[in-house]
């Protein structure tokens, strides 16, 4: 306890050299704490965005068999998912219906394919939200039947404008041809470039193309209470959907396969046309939204990396002005070391004064540098901004969010901590191992 408060009084008497250290520690925790709170804000938004986009964060689709023998993608009513949605009842915020296809969409001598959602637009009521306009008006899906919503890059291959009709053509589930009318009420953002680019429809209508009742689906998407959970939640209900049949597929698959050698050359046995053998009832994939933002977080992975070398650039500049700054209050407070050794203080305890004063500037650093952001982030998470829509992807409701965890304060609390004391160590060292007779023969 000693040791810490003639440390405290030392820093308190250097007021300017110890508000120039700080400052720089100060600095660095800024600037990380920043860059972490930004890509984790904008982790949040895409995330968020993607959900509503995509219709939930975990993806349920079902294949069956038909009476013409044909796969067709659909999901009947089944006691093994009803008693899943029940026991996970808890987790579960809210669930999606919809439908898809992959139509070519028309519109007079240019064609494209273009991925469609059939979407209960009352149902999901934040998917809107979530789109960002570019033209047109999102509220006429809900009073005209065929309404569509096109990504921008669609609607500028085929050349078609808002209030105009494109035709759409698609299979039936039992492999039919069909053709209907969509009038285009709005263009979107497209996202591409995240492996996003949709249209949305109504599900009613979209089923009356594909053959479906107006109420069925193909696919059934599920909002989580908490998205820590995904990845338990989608083993949990792949584990559950999976028939014996299913299991011993996939356990045969798994199976190694025995290679037979000739002088020591592998000789692979031919393999056959693989024979898909029919099933009966419904086989289920399960898919969760993280294995879509995997691109998206890697790339902000890189730019979290980017900001810890910042960071650690920073606290080793900083760590050299430490270390020259301890080594010139060596040289200040040799004969007041020699004191403090005449009467009786041990080597340890001038060592300690030393690495205390140095934790006490980091830690009066790294609170100055997190006092500094969150002000930063409060100031700034209050702008609208008003830029290309292509950026409104990244922000919710036209803001900049910042999302900060404890984990990432910690660690960069510590590797604060972790280098000013490396920094003042070896001064420290030097002062423990001076002769208390020649400390206080000095001038100094």
């Amino acid at each position: 306890m000693l040791t810490l408060m003639v440390a405290f009084r030392n820093i308190s008497r250097q007021r300017k050299r110890s508000f120039l250290l700080s400052g720089a520690i100060a600095f660095g925790m800024l600037i990380i704490t920043i860059i972490n709170a930004l890509t984790g804000g904008v982790v949040e938004n895409i995330r968020d965005n993607f959900a509503h986009a995509l219709g939930g964060h975990v993806f349920i689709t079902g294949r069956e068999y038909n009476q013409r023998d044909q796969v067709v993608n659909k999901i009947r009513p089944d006691a093994r998912l009803d008693r899943l949605l029940a026991d996970n009842a808890d987790r579960i915020a809210a669930f999606t219906k919809r439908s898809q296809a992959l139509p070519s969409l028309i519109f007079g001598s240019k064609q494209t394919m273009q991925l469609v959602y059939g979407v209960d637009f009352q149902e999901e009521d934040k998917l809107l939200n979530s789109l960002v306009l570019i033209d047109g008006s999102l509220q006429d899906v809900f009073s005209v039947e065929n309404a569509a919503i096109l990504p921008q890059p669609v609607a500028e291959r085929l050349g078609v404008h808002v209030g105009e009709t494109v035709l759409i053509r698609l299979e039936t589930l039992t492999g039919q041809h069909n053709v209907g009318e969509l009038l285009v009420v709005a263009f979107v953002e497209d996202q591409e470039q995240f492996g996003l680019s949709a249209a949305y429809v109504s599900r009613a209508y979209l089923n009356s193309l594909l053959g479906l009742d107006p109420g069925e689906y193909q696919i059934l998407n599920l909002f989580l209470t908490d998205l820590s959970l995904v990845e338990s939640f989608t083993r949990t209900f792949r584990e559950g959907l999976m028939t014996p049949e299913e299991q011993a597929e996939e356990e045969k698959e798994e199976q190694v396969e025995v290679t037979v050698s000739i002088g020591g050359v592998p000789i692979q046995p031919q393999t056959g046309e693989r024979r898909i053998a029919r099933w009966a009832g419904t086989r289920y994939r399960v898919m969760n939204i993280n294995q879509v933002m995997e691109p998206v977080e890697l790339a902000v992975g890189v730019l979290n990396r980017v900001g810890l070398v910042i960071f650690i650039i920073l606290l080793l500049v900083t760590m050299v002005g430490i270390t020259n700054t301890f080594r010139m209050v060596l040289i200040e407070r040799t004969r007041e070391i020699g004191t403090m050794r005449a009467f009786g203080m041990h080597r340890k305890q001038v060592q300690r004064i030393f690495l205390w004063e140095a934790v006490l500037l980091g830690l009066v650093g790294c609170a100055t540098g997190l006092a500094l952001a969150g002000l930063l982030i409060l100031v700034i998470g209050n702008w609208r901004l008003n830029v290309d829509p292509a950026l409104q992807f990244f922000l919710r409701n036209g803001r900049i969010t910042f999302k900060l965890s404890l984990g990432d304060i910690f660690l960069n609390l510590f590797l604060v901590v972790l280098t000013s004391l490396l920094a003042a160590y070896w001064p420290a060292r030097a002062a423990a191992k001076l002769s208390p007779l020649k400390a206080l023969s000095s001038h100094t």
